[in-house]
């Protein structure tokens, strides 16, 4: 059918045909395509258990802080001794401070292990799909000769 105003249009959209050039296989491309959508929502599903990971973490870590707090709070208001309130004080703080460079290391290796679960997902498909590139550009193999 002619385009009135572009009649070039039908020559261009016929050269395909006429020269018997392949069209794109649209389910091979939906395939791919379905492929790294797949491939993002396991990075996005990892990224996602990570940080509910590290929020799990940080909350333990705040709900024991308190409690030994709590516990310093009760020791020095129950000792009439100042120098075993400030012994125990100085206690609490040591265990809090390294509790605390446990709780970021932690946290880090988490993080650091998220990322790098995620980060290798899409590697991994990145990989896939170069490979699929190159096996579909590669010339066609021909066909096997029947021997009997």
């Amino acid at each position: 059918m002619a385009d009135p105003k572009n009649p070039f249009l039908d020559i261009f959209q016929n050269f395909g045909e006429q020269m018997k050039i392949p069209g794109p296989d649209v389910t091979q491309m939906m395939e791919v395509h379905r492929k790294n959508l797949q491939a993002l929502q396991d990075a996005a599903s990892i990224g996602a258990a990570s940080a509910q990971a590290v929020a799990e973490k940080q909350q333990a870590a705040m709900s024991q802080a308190l409690t030994d707090i709590a516990e310093s709070v009760q020791h020095v208001m129950a000792s009439p001794d100042v120098t075993g309130s400030m012994t125990s004080s100085m206690d609490v703080a040591k265990r809090s401070f390294e509790m605390t460079m446990s709780n970021a290391t932690e946290i880090g290796e988490i993080v650091q292990k998220g990322n790098a679960d995620a980060f290798n997902v899409l590697r991994d498909r990145m990989i896939e799909s170069l490979e699929e590139m190159a096996g579909g550009a590669a010339a066609p193999k021909p066909a096997k000769k029947k021997t009997k």
